[in-house]
């Protein structure tokens, strides 16, 4: 019982100190050989016998301790080593940890740039349907025609008149777009009528944009070549009204309700 609330070393040499201690009062107590014989007891025994009989008890203790000492170690040793492999475990635990909530953060930021780009494509839808709608709300609201020598493209000062004249109309305006269309004679080859054409158009649209500054994105242009000639006041195909170039003046009610 006086070991009790020791370790286990201190227990076990405990025990084997009173083990020892055990035997050598034994061996003491016990009488010799010769004199067992004779019949007398020894109460005492010399100093060489006691050592005698304690040495080899002295020996076993320490190689007991030893082996103690060797178990402790590897007890120890395993300590330590379970101790290390539980901290990789936990290390590795929260890496996979910190990798799943990257993960699931990520997730959720593409599940919002999927909603956001969801709703940019709704956007767009709604906007290009409602300029689709607004197309069809353009209407013809004037028709300016000027004509052109023939095979040539540059205006004359009565052609610049009337682009003037139609400058100072729109200019400031909203919601309008201008349809310029050119057109030839039907003489000559049907290639070189839509070239012709599509120069003199392009020759009034540059004398808008250059001189009234009349945007682009405002004005579309096409070569018909010599298709829809025109015939003059007794039917007859008339040459010089063909070779023309027409601006029809398109403007968009619902854009012109809203800009007043």
């Amino acid at each position: 019982m006086i070991f009790q609330g020791g370790t286990v070393k201190e227990n076990t040499r405990g025990r084997i100190c009173l083990l020892a201690a055990g035997l050598t009062i034994s061996s003491l107590m016990l009488p010799s050989t010769s004199e067992a014989g004779a019949g007398k007891l020894w109460p005492f025994a010399s100093k060489k016998h006691i050592k005698k009989e304690i040495d080899p008890v002295s020996g076993r203790v320490s190689e007991l301790e030893e082996i103690s000492r060797r178990h402790g170690a590897q007890i120890k040793e395993i300590d330590e080593r379970t101790q290390a492999a539980l901290k990789t475990t936990m290390s590795q635990v929260e890496a996979a940890d910190a990798k799943a909530n990257g993960a699931g953060q990520k997730a959720d930021e593409a599940s919002n740039a999927a909603n956001k780009a969801f709703a940019s494509v709704g956007d767009v839808e709604r906007r290009l349907g409602s300029r689709l709608e607004n197309v069809e709300n353009y209407r013809v609201v004037r028709t300016v025609q000027v004509g052109f020598k023939p095979n040539q493209t540059e205006m004359d000062a009565a052609a610049r008149e009337q682009l003037d004249t139609l400058a100072g109309e729109i200019h400031g305006a909203k919601g309008y777009i201008l349809e310029v269309q050119g057109f030839a004679d039907p003489r000559g080859s049907q290639q070189a009528n839509l070239e012709l054409s599509r120069q003199r158009a392009g020759a009034v649209v540059r004398y808008l944009a250059e001189k009234h500054e009349v945007p682009l994105f405002r004005m579309r242009t096409l070569g018909m070549g010599a298709a829809n000639a025109v015939k003059d006041d007794n039917g007859r195909l008339s040459n010089e009204k063909s070779r023309r170039v027409e601006i029809h003046v398109l403007r968009n009610d619902a854009t012109e309700v809203a800009s007043k």
